[in-house]
């Protein structure tokens, strides 16, 4: 017969009788994509978020390796910014931390610019990166299904 003393002191936790129960976070917490890529440098430009998306990682590796014209350098950083910061908000709205902003409403604009910029460069070059572009999408929708975890403060929100 086991002891009630003896259950109580048998844990998986690592915790002691008495203390607060740990809080486990889910598998299906973080996407799957989150920790699929890598941080790069691009141009003069070090992404901060791009860790979270290895399509990302492939097109800008693509992009500074096979673009020489200096006037799409410009495009491809001002492109790289932006998204960088798409992702930042992505995990932020993920991870449940308060913004000063609507991440969807900005998450959207940007998408707009970064498409408008290398939409810029593949003219210069004279290429399509359609397919390449078809994650940015995916990281906006990931922000509207947790739109119910968005935390916008209020103060910020007004400016």
């Amino acid at each position: 017969m086991i002891k009630l003393k003896k259950l109580l002191s048998e844990n998986i936790w690592d915790r002691k009788f008495g203390e607060p129960l740990p809080t486990l976070r889910l598998e299906q917490d973080e996407p799957e994509h989150f920790g699929g890529g890598e941080n790069i440098k691009i141009f003069d430009y070090e992404t901060k978020h791009f860790d979270i998306c290895r399509s990302a990682v492939n097109l800008y590796q693509r992009l500074t390796k096979d673009i020489d014209n200096t006037e799409a350098h410009d495009l491809i950083i001002d492109s790289a910014k932006e998204l960088d910061h798409i992702f930042e908000m992505e995990k932020a709205v993920v991870r449940g931390e308060e913004l000063n902003h609507d991440p969807i409403k900005h998450g959207v604009e940007l998408v707009n610019s970064v498409s408008f910029k290398l939409g810029q460069v593949a003219g210069m070059v004279d290429d399509d990166f359609i397919k390449e572009t078809e994650f940015i999408a995916f990281h906006i929708l990931v922000m509207v299904e947790r739109k119910d975890s968005i935390k916008i403060s209020k103060e910020k929100e007004n400016d």
